[in-house]
């Protein structure tokens, strides 16, 4: 190793990288018999997390080789953040090698008085604001060890942008000034790896809204209060293009969110998707929420005169229900009202209240309320995401798993079927195009867990209307292969709004 080619590394990686770096310049020598070592600089680059020490030797004796090392039991401190060393950075400015006492890395024949640097690599960069450093070295095994600093201070300004909300000053707000549909409090629903079970506050901004982190950062550079993203309006209903701040606080644009009742979803475009579940305000809660659509669910229609099931939870509490897809038409809308619910069971039955309808036409399939069999073939078609997968109808197929739902509940079926927000309502189908289910959830800690109401449940409800409607008496879709019993079915699925 000789120092041009050392020189040319550190100026080519600052370069190319957004860092900040504190120079020392050498002061504060340690010295020794035959040369003077000091600390040199300290980088904290943050797009590649990493964290470079260079020290700084000088020959002050005629020596064969001037060398370096350092143990594995070596780390720097900031704060009260630890770097875990990696290894000293060779000559190709990608990769690091061991610098243990037999490696014998160094240069040979330096000359007297001339600088000599290397740079040691440390994992994750600390978070802004800490400003004091310490290299430490507890030495190996083998006895070898490198230099240590302490009490040195460097560059690390906390310009996080910040504001000065707590979940408590953003509660005392809405209840004082309403909040909009989407404005609250959300907690990451399923920790992972690099994605801590954040709680965040959302409120509305000039431009679309601000994420305000209130708790769960693994990193302790974070504070209440600091801003966790900003979200711009798009062209889409409930979609936003979003600023996000990464757990090291760097930015991350490659993301959008999206909003569905009671649920924040952060799609990202290169991981798999968060989902964020609202916790303030609930129903409970003293708190005006201004008008809007609300929520969006699936239903499917049981008469031609206008009688559609859906879950209970997704009119719950509504003001106006609203009916798109009639017929194909999703541009028409049609009011509609509840009929008769049950809360116990998640079900709901609604009925068209519009002065401008007709008729929905005659289901295809009929309502099985026998019971499934684990194996069964299923499909189910309905509205998911819309905010990001549109107005189309969705099918998702798999099988009946358990005859028996979540924590053992005897009203419902597991299903490996995937379904999303929006998807809550619609049917539930067998291989011959029978209903056999009414989606309702899914297990947000499992893959492809998913819940169906048994249409038995169904059956009872229905039977303690005023008026019982005519229902399907005869499948005309059970010899047709899935593709062509879907161009039927759609045209009896609908999507649900509430207000």
């Amino acid at each position: 190793m000789n120092k041009i080619n050392l020189i040319i590394t550190l100026i080519f990686l600052s370069s190319l990288s957004y860092a900040q770096t504190t120079y020392f310049y050498g002061s504060n020598k340690v010295e020794s018999k035959r040369k003077t070592a000091s600390l040199y600089s300290v980088e904290i680059d943050r797009e590649r997390g990493l964290t470079f020490v260079t020290i700084e030797m000088i020959p002050t004796r005629k020596m064969s080789r001037l060398t370096y090392q350092t143990s594995y039991n070596t780390k720097i401190r900031i704060g009260s953040w630890e770097g875990k060393y990696i290894g000293a950075l060779s000559n190709d400015k990608k990769s690091t090698h061991s610098a243990d006492c037999s490696d014998n890395w160094g240069w040979s024949k330096p000359t007297i008085g001339m600088k000599y640097r290397y740079t040691l690599v440390f994992a994750d960069v600390p978070p802004y604001g800490y400003t004091s450093f310490a290299l430490e070295d507890k030495g190996s095994s083998t006895g070898c060890s490198g230099y240590k600093f302490w009490n040195y201070t460097i560059k690390n300004p906390d310009t996080h942008p910040k504001s000065n909300w707590t979940e408590y000053s953003l509660k005392s707000h809405w209840k004082s000034k309403g909040a909009d549909v989407v404005e609250g409090i959300y907690e990451n629903a399923v920790k992972r790896e690099n994605m801590p079970k954040y709680k965040l506050g959302l409120i509305k901004s000039d431009n679309g809204y601000k994420l305000i982190y209130l708790s769960g950062a693994e990193n302790p550079g974070w504070k209440i209060g600091d801003i966790k993203a900003y979200l711009t309006k798009t062209a889409s209903a409930n979609l936003y293009k979003v600023k996000y701040f990464m757990g090291n606080k760097t930015v991350n644009e490659d993301l959008y969110i999206g909003f569905e009742r009671g649920l924040m979803k952060l799609i990202w475009t290169d991981r798999e998707e968060n989902l964020y579940l609202k916790l303030y305000p609930t129903n409970e809660d003293d708190v005006t929420t201004s008008s809007g659509v609300q929520s969006s669910g699936t239903g499917f229609a049981i008469s031609s005169n206008g009688y559609i099931v859906t879950n209970h939870h997704v009119v719950e509490g509504s003001s106006k229900i609203s009916v798109r897809g009639v017929k194909g038409n999703f541009s028409r809308v049609y009011n509609a009202k509840v009929i008769v619910e049950d809360k116990n069971n998640d079900l709901a039955i609604i009925k068209v209240d519009d002065q401008n309808f007709t008729s929905l036409g005659i289901p295809p399939y009929k309502i099985n309320s026998n019971l499934s069999d684990v194996g069964n073939s299923v499909y189910a078609l309905g509205y998911p995401l819309r905010a990001t997968m549109g107005d189309e109808v969705k099918l998702t197929n798999g099988i009946i798993s358990s005859k028996t739902g979540f924590q053992g509940d005897i009203t419902t079926y597991q299903i490996s079927v995937p379904v999303q927000p929006g998807n809550s309502g619609g049917p539930l189908f067998d291989s011959n195009g029978n209903i056999v289910g009414i989606i309702n959830a899914k297990h947000i800690g499992a893959e492809n867990a998913s819940y169906a109401i048994k249409t038995s449940y169904l059956m009872n409800l229905i039977l303690v209307m005023n008026t019982v409607p005519s229902l399907p008496k005869t499948n005309t879709i059970s010899s047709k292969k899935l593709s062509e019993q879907v161009k039927f079915v759609k045209e009896f699925v609908y999507i649900i709004e509430t207000e």
